[in-house]
């Protein structure tokens, strides 16, 4: 029995470290610092909506951050400041 009970026990702590997610914290050029949730897919998410162009409140922060701090040492909201910052090019 205490066999099942110590394998219980690693695997509920492998689902809490899943669930534990850190939030994706932007800095603001005059110093201040924002949050972005960092759950599951959210900055893939906010990768595709910035290729397809879209922009909401949210996508607007991130273009103004000057830098950012994500789980793991990630850098996937600087390609996504980079593209909603990039050059807009004119469709003939």
């Amino acid at each position: 029995m205490k066999t099942k009970t110590i394998n219980l026990r690693r695997r509920l702590e492998a689902l809490e470290e899943q669930l534990i997610i850190e939030p994706i914290l932007l800095r603001m050029p005059d110093g201040s610092t924002q949050t972005l949730p960092g759950q599951n897919d959210y900055v893939l998410n906010l990768l595709w909506r910035a290729v397809r162009g879209e922009r909401t409140p949210e996508m607007d922060l991130v273009a103004r951050s000057t830098s950012s701090s994500e789980p793991g040492g990630a850098h996937m909201i600087d390609l996504v400041r980079a593209l909603l910052n990039g050059p807009v090019e004119d469709t003939p």
